[in-house]
């Protein structure tokens, strides 16, 4: 067995395999048939050895947990995203990579560049590798709750869809299966189950933090009367998000937890053989969507990106739109209320007055990306489903 300890420091520092950051070697570079194949990477051959290994003593030995092959290739891999995805070279290019992973700059309301590093471990040609395997069995740790589902067989393009914070009531395959059968009635159909708890949180913090409302309401029934008093929620809101730390803010747990998904889901694809995908994403669940397209376009040999559909998205209106144009063959369509006030009035106060496109569109010159306003259908962030027709 592998030991990776460093010489001055002699403590039992496992192999990959013995750690369980992977679930065997032979298995790092394994193709999948098909995405619900995705447990057969977290099924461990060997015994978690470094379980029971307690490491104790002073800063020095702390900081040798830190240098872990995706924190040491962090900067490596956030210049591969900016050089990729948005042109830049050198200094320029880690900087644009780590924070467009980080959720967007500090100043923006993202994690910046100190967030990009420890959300980001593997892309480009590390994507269906060991290292993407290692990055997916990290993230799938933390969350419990994902998975991926199969809801629908058939010989189309699949559809692979996440969602937001919606209500249990809407959040079903029953919820989405209208619209996505009316579009695309011959795919097959992924769901993405992720981010419980982070989105959890965020949907009581709508409930407690500028939108509380009595228990017989619900949000979104409160949000239908938001407008006339929008500018007396901003402030509550605002302040509970600015009173809590970065680290345990819901917004910004729950962004981090879209990029470290879209990690997970980026690798599982990369291992199959599909040559292309329909993406699918309401608010956070389309965020996920867009840095899942932004890394897969960063290899080559990835499955690429037909279409992409995004509702009530949890995206700022002002990033920078070519990588999201170039990441897909087709058209990413952006579908967008003037009335979702969840993001109007939420979405602003997190991102300190950030518009978000899924309330004003991207707006965008390049071709492939396509607003569509749904105003007049769309009366608040949880009638998408049931309101919108994808093009």
């Amino acid at each position: 067995m592998a030991d990776r300890g460093i010489a001055a420091i002699r403590l039992p520092r496992f192999c990959a395999e013995h750690r369980h950051e992977i679930a065997s070697f032979g298995k790092a570079n394994m193709r999948l048939v098909d995405l619900s194949e995705w447990q057969r990477l977290r099924v461990f051959e060997k015994p978690n050895l470094a379980r029971g290994t307690r490491i104790v003593g002073g800063v020095g030995l702390g900081l040798a947990t830190v240098a872990t092959a995706g924190f040491v290739a962090a900067p490596a891999i956030g210049g591969a995203i900016g050089a990729a995805t948005a042109g830049y070279s050198g200094a320029a290019a880690t900087s644009y990579g780590l924070a467009f992973l980080g959720g967007g700059a500090v100043a923006a309301g993202g994690l910046g560049v100190a967030g990009g590093t420890a959300v980001i471990t593997v892309v480009g040609g590390a994507l269906g590798g060991s290292l993407g395997a290692k990055a997916m069995n990290d993230y799938v740790g933390e969350d419990q709750s994902f998975r991926i589902e199969k809801v629908k067989d058939g010989p189309g393009t699949p559809v692979i869809f996440a969602s937001g914070f919606l209500s249990d009531r809407v959040d079903t395959w029953g919820g989405w299966k209208p619209m996505i059968e009316r579009r695309y009635p011959n795919s097959s159909v992924y769901r993405v189950h992720w981010g419980a708890k982070e989105l959890a949180d965020l949907w009581n913090l709508t409930m407690q933090g500028g939108f509380k409302a009595a228990a017989s309401k619900s949000v979104t029934a409160l949000a239908r009367k938001a407008t006339a008093s929008a500018s007396r929620l901003v402030a509550p809101a605002g302040a509970v998000l600015a009173g809590l730390d970065v680290l345990t803010n819901p917004w910004f747990t729950a962004k981090s937890r879209a990029a470290k998904t879209a990690v997970a889901l980026s690798d599982l694809i990369a291992r199959t053989d599909e040559p292309a995908y329909i993406l699918v994403g309401h608010s956070l669940g389309a965020r996920v969507m867009v840095l899942t397209a932004a890394l897969l376009a960063t290899k080559r040999e990835a499955p690429h990106i037909a279409d992409m559909h995004l509702l009530g998205a949890a995206v700022a209106a002002s990033i920078d739109k070519r990588p999201l144009n170039d990441a897909v063959g087709g058209t990413v369509h952006n579908y967008y209320s003037r009335r979702d006030n969840v993001l109007r009035i939420l979405y602003r106060a997190a991102e300190l007055g950030e518009t978000p496109a899924g309330s004003q569109g991207f707006n965008s010159a390049y071709p492939r990306i396509t607003d569509h306003d749904v105003s007049t259908l769309v009366s608040d962030h949880f009638s998408y489903l049931r309101a919108v027709t994808l093009r």
